[in-house]
């Protein structure tokens, strides 16, 4: 009995039969939802194969089924495996295909109809039904062979010559003149190879794309956290720039209630002082006093129309055109020229370039420098300012030096911070002038910057990016 029990045991078709069973169950149980719709093909083909093909050796070594008769049983068996094998073959490397329940209904009754077809060409030869299995076989490795050459895996490789072990092995039993019961019973020996590396390589082929997705995955959170720290850059900027818009406005309300307030308030008690003297006739304090009218009016003028040009400045994108700045600055002297006669002399321009940017902004630029160097240097005999430009990389760098008054250097951050005013000079103006001059200049992608002494005269300088495409 014990014997009975071993020798049932080697024989191969059970050792094969309980192998594919557990790959089966293994393959079953690790499947993932996204590899079901061909998991459950191969893994079902696999545990049909191996239960089916365990209980025909059992039925036999019963008694209970002569081989004989457990030839033809097996072979069908066999082809219910096989077609369950290529359907899920073909969801799992052509999912867009033909759908794996038509492969599989083809190979189930193609197959009989074709063995049916060749016993009768081949006037029932034994070996008819295997060499039909056999043809199928040969069909299932073409059909690898050619998803190998679209996909260029190797595993679809390796299955297509598996494909060929059977036809391989009835070329050595017809050659070698075996019987047809030999042979069945040595045919699921290239079958259980199959199924092995059918489920090894198609195990080895998830992991590789699971590695890639994974890969993938971290790359995108990488790339997610690169960019959650540059939009935490980002409003940590906008929160900077926020909070000085916030204190320039602050610093607007202030100045502007004081600065708008000041004309108004003189030009009110100018004009009662003017009331006063009409009707005493006296005609020329009248006119003094109209004068100074005049003149509070002009310098609250002045403020609005430095305000309009701040607003002008921050209103939409440059309107980028070649822009000729010899002419430029000299359009800007002779309208300097109206309110500081000597302009025209005490400016020296060297050659200027044609840069790409906008027109109007430029001219505030360059009006508020060079009618600064003017305003702070009017009274000093030799006032001497040079306006010059020189190439810098991919910038552009404009200076514009005088030998006037100078400032201290340690508020030259101050300067161009909105309604700021160097106390030590008492010279009119808005403080707008160069707020403009910086926020006209950043709008174009350039900087700007001065430095000085006292005694020494001052330098101003900014640029412009020479190629066009580099302003903001």
């Amino acid at each position: 009995m014990t014997l009975s029990v071993l020798n049932f045991f080697s024989d191969i078709r059970i050792l094969s039969a309980i192998l594919i069973a557990m790959l089966g169950m293994t393959f079953l149980m690790h499947a993932s939802a996204r590899s079901w719709p061909y998991v459950k093909w191969l893994a079902g083909s696999a545990l049909v194969f191996g239960f089916t093909q365990g209980a025909l050796v059992l039925s036999v070594a019963m008694g209970w089924l002569s081989d004989p008769a457990a030839g033809p049983v097996g072979s069908i068996l066999g082809l219910i495996a096989m077609a369950a094998v290529l359907a899920g073959l073909q969801a799992c490397f052509s999912p867009r295909g033909t759908s794996p329940t038509r492969v599989f209904l083809v190979v189930l009754l193609g197959a009989p109809v074709l063995v049916v077809a060749m016993s009768a060409l081949l006037q029932g030869w034994d070996f008819a039904g295997p060499l039909t299995i056999a043809l199928i076989f040969v069909i299932a490795a073409g059909w690898l062979l050619w998803v190998w050459w679209h996909d260029r895996w190797s595993g679809q490789l390796v299955l297509a010559l598996l494909f060929l072990g059977h036809p391989l092995l009835l070329g050595v039993a017809v050659t070698t003149d075996m019987n047809l019961l030999n042979f069945r019973q040595l045919t699921p020996l290239p079958i259980s190879i199959m199924f092995v590396f059918v489920m090894t390589l198609i195990l080895h082929r998830d992991s590789q794309i699971l590695a890639r997705e994974l890969h993938e995955r971290v790359r995108a959170e990488q790339a997610l956290q690169r960019l959650t720290d540059s939009l935490e850059d980002i409003v940590r900027s906008r929160t900077q720039q926020l909070e000085e818009i916030i204190r320039g406005l602050r610093s607007f309300a202030g100045m502007v209630s004081h600065d708008l307030s000041g004309p108004l308030r003189n030009a009110a008690g100018l004009a009662d002082v003017a009331l006063e003297d009409y009707r005493a006739g006296n005609a020329a304090g009248a006119e003094r006093s109209l004068e100074l009218i005049r003149r509070e009016a002009l310098r609250a003028s002045n403020m609005v129309n430095d305000l309009l040009n701040l607003a002008k400045v921050d209103h939409g994108p440059p309107e980028l055109a070649p822009v000729d700045m010899q002419a430029l600055v000299q359009d800007c002297l002779r309208s300097l020229a109206l309110q500081f006669p000597n302009a025209p002399q005490a400016v020296q321009m060297e050659a200027m370039p044609v840069v790409q940017a906008d027109a109007s902004l430029l001219q505030h630029v360059v009006m508020n420098l060079l009618g600064n160097a003017l305003k702070f240097g009017d009274g000093h005999s030799g006032l001497r300012v040079t306006l010059c430009a020189l190439r810098d990389g991919g910038f552009w760098r404009f200076t514009v030096s005088d030998n006037g008054p100078g400032f201290d250097p340690a508020k030259a951050g101050e300067l161009f911070q909105p309604f700021s005013r160097l106390d030590e000079r008492k010279v009119g103006g808005t403080g707008l002038g160069l707020t403009v001059v910086k926020r006209a200049v950043e709008r174009h992608g350039g900087a700007v910057g001065a430095a000085s002494a006292p005694g020494e005269g001052a330098r101003f300088w900014w640029t412009l990016p020479a190629d066009a495409s580099h302003p903001g």
